[in-house]
């Protein structure tokens, strides 16, 4: 099979196909029923195609490079592995399913609609296939048109603050990446790389082992992590989040949770972790306070909110701070572990908020204290709600279960626990061990369980209210992406190597460069030499 341009043809197919649904040619219908079915048609059509390349006997698409701006050293350069082409599959899974729940709750302005979620889609996918730095930057930029759009035409009644506060952070972290990325354009200019080149991820990697001074690593480090931070999203910078999530309808909460936040996730293991493994070590302690930062106060946080949504959202943003702790960790458990916890939540965060979606739905009330006894009038959501939560909570068998414990057991064994704390300012040094914070972030666990069982007793069990009492249950629709979900979910936590074998070689090559970085630079600090 010729896949010289399979990577071109799954990003760029999105863009196509937003261009024929907003197309004059197509007429919404009154119900814009043809609306909703040509975009799952297109959804579908590209699920199954970003599968292609996990059939036996297919070659997977390796690498794609044209000179773009040679003279500026800018290729349009795309390339997969086994972690970029999970992520992709992650990406066209979920806009296929929330294109499914968007037949229930977008009914306005159908085909500007489903065109955002296409170029949102695109984007994206350039995001996690991009190989050249610059043309990883246009995709990163790309990504706040449409998701400014889908909140702020059809969002709840705060959508306008929602979708500029959403902007004006992600704008606030480009900054950094820009000058990150021109510290490193430049860095790699001083070395005599090639001048056609200098944006590769390649170049770049090489340009930097042994020729870039650990402080200048530590600098460029900072301000690139702080651009994924704001993504991620990471305290102090995650506040955009709950506001975009509570305004946001349904299925772009769904996209937000399962997709977006990845991406923050993904630009630190590839670029952070992958192009500065000195620095990464460097910082490691300070990363797993973070960590544990982000998980113990959302989880705080979440368990005194009284919208639903805005519980599911900090809930959100303490998950990703295990995907923080396992890449801290600097070994191939902790980055197993914080890459399954990414793909795990896309699916459960997604679930839940598709479940908070469909009781605000029948309610149009996102308060708790409006809620009880819903177990009785609406058995299928409370089931499917139930299974989510516990899936969430870690519950064994379920898929978030594996991700969190191999991040636990990389973090325990991370050999990075007492290095590189001396470059804080006025001479400071970090003592605490990363081990520690690990343990500490325990905490957030039990916190976790805490505001999710709490939450179901309020909503499900107790007198129902008088005036639910004529309220339906799940449609087919919600069935439907509710159970594949939970399919899903299932499978994973019960065979969740069938997942990190897709991913796992990929990470090979970045975790054995993180140990080896560890113990060169614990034989430098201790003074031993074999």
């Amino acid at each position: 099979m010729d896949n010289h341009f399979f990577l071109s043809a799954i990003i760029f197919a999105p863009l196509f196909f937003a261009l024929i649904i907003a197309s004059p040619l197509i007429k919404e219908t009154q119900d814009g029923k043809n609306i909703h079915r040509l975009a799952l048609t297109f959804s579908a059509f590209l699920f199954l195609f970003s599968l292609v390349p996990w059939l036996p006997g297919v070659q997977p698409p390796q690498a794609e490079l044209i000179p773009w701006f040679p003279s500026l050293g800018i290729h349009y350069a795309l390339g997969s592995d086994g972690l970029s082409w999970t992520l992709v599959v992650l990406t066209t899974f979920l806009v296929m399913l929330a294109v499914v729940a968007s037949h229930t709750n977008i009914t306005k302005r159908l085909k500007l609609y489903y065109s955002m979620v296409f170029v949102l889609m695109a984007s994206i996918l350039g995001v996690f296939l991009s190989r050249d730095l610059f043309l990883f930057f246009l995709f990163w930029e790309l990504e706040l048109i449409p998701m400014y759009f889908l909140i702020a035409i059809w969002g709840g009644p705060r959508r306008d603050y929602a979708a500029i506060k959403f902007v004006l952070y992600t704008l606030f972290g480009s900054v950094f990446l820009v000058a990150g990325m021109l510290a490193l354009y430049f860095h790699t200019a001083s070395t005599g790389a090639d001048t056609a080149s200098l944006f590769l991820f390649d170049t770049i990697t090489n340009s930097i082992q042994g020729q870039m001074a650990l402080s200048a690593q530590i600098l460029v480090f900072v301000a690139l992590f702080i651009t994924f931070a704001v993504k991620l999203p990471m305290v102090p910078f995650h506040t955009w989040l709950p506001d975009a999530h509570v305004e946001a309808p349904t299925p772009v909460s769904m996209l937000l949770a399962g997709i977006l936040l990845k991406m923050g996730a993904y630009g630190m293991l590839r670029i952070c972790f992958g192009f500065l493994p000195d620095a990464a070590v460097a910082v490691a302690p300070v990363l797993a306070l973070l960590a544990f930062i982000n998980i113990v106060y959302t989880a705080g946080v979440a368990l005194v909110q009284k919208d639903m949504k805005k519980l599911i959202a900090y809930s959100s943003v303490s998950h990703m701070g295990f995907v923080l702790l396992g890449l801290a960790a600097l070994n191939q458990a902790g980055y197993s572990g914080a890459v399954f916890v990414m793909l795990s939540h896309g699916l459960v965060s997604a679930a839940l908020f598709m479940c908070v979606g469909t009781l605000y739905i029948r309610t149009h009330s996102r308060e708790i204290a409006d809620y009880g006894g819903f177990g009785s009038q609406t058995p299928i959501i409370f089931y499917f709600f139930m299974f989510m939560a516990m899936a969430s909570l870690g519950l064994p068998l379920l898929v978030s279960f594996p991700g969190e414990t191999l991040v636990f057991y990389g973090a325990f064994l991370s050999n990075a626990a007492a290095l590189g704390s001396t470059w804080l300012p006025f001479g400071l040094e970090l003592n605490w061990s990363i081990q520690t914070f690990t343990i500490l972030s325990a905490i957030g666990v039990i916190l976790g369980a805490a505001y999710l069982l709490w939450l179901l007793q309020r909503v499900f069990f107790g007198k129902l209210p008088e005036k639910w009492k004529t309220l339906n249950d799940a449609t087919p629709s919600e069935v439907l992406v509710l159970g594949t979900l939970a399919l899903f979910v299932l499978i994973y936590g019960l065979f969740p190597q069938w997942l990190i074998d897709r991913y796992q070689p990929s990470l090979e090559g970045m975790a054995d460069t993180a140990v080896q970085t560890v113990l060169i630079s614990s034989t430098t600090k201790t003074g031993v030499v074999d």
